[in-house]
């Protein structure tokens, strides 16, 4: 289960952390000049189904100190759909829902602009989806390496992301040129939907 810990991975971010990301990139398109390689693979692609809730603290570097923020978030996915819920305060702050065709958001009235479902959605399978489904998604230039214990992303010879698992309920994911660190744990299954 420890794959599953990044769920959350970028909604964390854009919403904790404010950091704005590059613009999306259709399916398969080459990323701009700076921009992450953004994944729509197929939920089915994920060959199981899963429910997880967990418990993410987001780190940043904001006028030379290190912020930290932290959210709830509720994942499901089957062969049809990926849905994600994030909580903040108590309160759902944004929905995502995917099904291989259309993704659809719903945000609430203070989620932040930098919000990127599309962002969301390719980190989500970044860290979750089997490595042979993500290799083949990523654009020329591109390259992921994934071993049970860590998986990277990298463009060239710049790493541009990596997870490392610690334990089967811990993921600690850098995002190096994004600039933020997330440590997700995996919190006990309670039932309720995304």
């Amino acid at each position: 289960m420890r794959r599953l810990a990044l769920s959350a991975l970028a909604l964390s971010a854009a919403l904790a952390a404010g950091c704005a990301s590059p613009g999306a990139a259709p399916e398969h398109a080459a990323p701009q000049a700076g921009a992450t390689a953004l994944l729509r693979l197929p939920p089915a692609s994920l060959q199981r189904e899963l429910k997880l809730q967990q418990h993410i603290t987001v780190e940043f570097q904001m006028q030379g100190r290190t912020e930290r923020r932290e959210l709830m978030a509720l994942l499901e996915a089957d062969a049809a759909h990926t849905r994600l819920a994030a909580v903040a305060g108590g309160q759902v702050l944004a929905r995502l829902s995917w099904d291989g065709t259309k993704l659809q958001v719903s945000r609430s009235p203070w989620a932040p602009a930098e919000l990127q479902p599309e962002r969301i959605l390719s980190d989500l399978q970044l860290s979750l989806w089997p490595a042979d489904a993500i290799r083949a998604a990523l654009p020329a230039g591109w390259s992921f390496d994934a071993t049970p214990a860590l998986r990277q992303l990298r463009q060239g010879t710049e790493t541009v992301a990596e997870i490392r698992f610690p334990d089967a309920a811990t993921t600690l994911f850098v995002q190096y040129r994004d600039g933020y660190r997330l440590t997700i744990r995996n919190l006990p299954a309670q039932g309720g939907a995304a």
